[in-house]
């Protein structure tokens, strides 16, 4: 992609190439790397708040900046979390070898895979829009088709001058076949 003035699907160019993937690999440019720490902590953070409260859960996340400087965010609070971690212990997961986990465990797969879903998931989104959009207009199309209940009175009005339209055009061509 050489221009930044890319078409989209209404033939308008795009200034911008929009959101991109990332390879999931440390990134080269260390100058980068507090600017990009920083958007995906909060992002991080957001996710963590939102899994607190949407399943009402404990959470805590610990993370060290590429500047060694330390940031967490806890709900209800880092301290309360990991004192209930010290006192019911780890679970039984945790307790392995953390070396053999990893060794079986490919995560450029595990990440690859989840892009595979990711992007599944993005297409039959789109799919389910398009053919949302295809009811609707097939919809639109037959309204004739359709229970009256579900109509609204503007549709109905709108429909009984499309219909008295019809009629009167009905009567025009019969009344030039005689």
């Amino acid at each position: 992609m050489e221009s930044n003035n890319m078409p989209d699907l209404n033939g308008v160019a795009k200034k911008t190439k929009g959101r991109q993937k990332i390879e999931m690999k440390k990134m080269r440019n260390e100058s980068n790397l507090p600017v990009t720490f920083s958007k995906l902590r909060t992002g991080v953070f957001k996710k963590a708040s939102e899994l607190a409260t949407l399943c009402g859960v404990d959470v805590a996340v610990i993370m060290f900046s590429p500047g060694n400087r330390v940031f967490f965010f806890g709900s209800p609070s880092v301290d309360s979390v990991v004192q209930r971690y010290k006192t019911q212990g780890p679970p039984p997961l945790l307790t392995l070898d953390l070396n053999k986990v990893h060794s079986t465990v490919d995560e450029v797969e595990l990440h690859t895979h989840l892009h595979c879903l990711s992007n599944q998931i993005a297409i039959e989104k789109k799919r389910t829009k398009d053919l949302n959009h295809l009811a609707k207009a097939v919809e639109d199309q037959f309204w004739w088709a359709r229970p009256i209940e579900s109509m609204t009175y503007s549709q109905l009005d709108k429909y009984k001058k499309m219909l008295e339209e019809f009629k009167r055009q009905l009567k025009e061509k019969r009344g030039n076949l005689n």
